[in-house]
């Protein structure tokens, strides 16, 4: 029920956004991404895992300096270590609304909602699914330069004890831009206030003409359980709109 009501808060909200936003008489204001992605995680605790995802994101300019985006992705999570233990497919859905303000031609600040809900399979198919939820809230600020980007940003989750999670991140600029295919670097780390979990990332972006962008990424994380893991993943996402670099906000 809950994620009904949000996925019918989710879709008023951006067709309300929207509509507002082409009712502005200067330019294209509205801008809609779409995302495909695929990973591979290797645990030192439990088995390899493969997954897919989906993702779609609106994002709408209202005003000069104030943006709202949202996005909303699908996932599927499958183990490849073990083909012969069949445990059925993990399945995901995440929701998100972002409010970003720009400060300036270089800074810029977010306040963001995320609403995740996650299906774990307990043992071989048909076992029973266990069903769970979260809610976060987060604030980030960023720098943008010719150079590339930088941020930090906090998150916190809510329905238990506080313990929130800080992360910084960025990107720097390869090549000379204006280049046919524009190249960065990517990297993050973060970690949580009262907890030993971290983890830290590393990338690659492919900027490409007609508003294409390929992500590759490598991670690898710790955990205070032990069951620390290292990730794979490749993501292509789609733009469209003649202001999408403007409303997402990126080279």
């Amino acid at each position: 029920m809950k994620l009904h009501f949000l996925t019918a808060i989710f879709c008023g909200t951006f067709a309300a956004s929207a509509a507002l936003a082409q009712a502005q008489p200067d330019g294209d204001r509205v801008a809609v991404e779409v995302s495909a992605g695929i990973g591979h995680r290797t645990s030192d605790r439990f088995l390899d895992t493969a997954s897919a995802e989906a993702g779609l994101r609106f994002g709408a300019l209202l005003g000069e300096r104030f943006r709202l985006i949202g996005s909303a992705a699908r996932g599927i999570t499958r183990l490849v270590e073990d083909r012969a233990r069949d445990e059925g497919d993990d399945f995901s859905a995440d929701y998100n609304i972002t409010a970003a303000w720009d400060i300036g031609g270089a800074h810029e600040v977010r306040l963001g909602y995320s609403y995740s809900r996650y299906e774990y399979r307990l043992g071989p198919a048909p076992a029973r699914a266990f069903v769970g939820e979260s809610e976060s809230v987060r604030l980030r600020y960023s720098y943008f330069a010719e150079w590339g980007q930088a941020g930090i940003g906090v998150t916190e989750f809510l329905g238990g004890p506080s313990n929130p999670a800080f992360s910084v991140g960025g990107e720097y600029r390869l090549n000379a831009p204006g280049r046919k295919t524009e190249l960065y670097v990517t990297g993050g780390a973060g970690g949580f206030a009262r907890s030993d979990d971290k983890g830290f990332s590393l990338g690659l972006r492919a900027k490409m003409p007609k508003g294409y962008n390929l992500y590759a990424s490598a991670s690898r994380n710790y955990f205070s359980s032990g069951a620390n893991n290292s990730s794979f993943s490749l993501t292509l996402v789609k733009s469209f709109g003649v202001n999408a670099g403007r409303i997402f906000r990126r080279h």
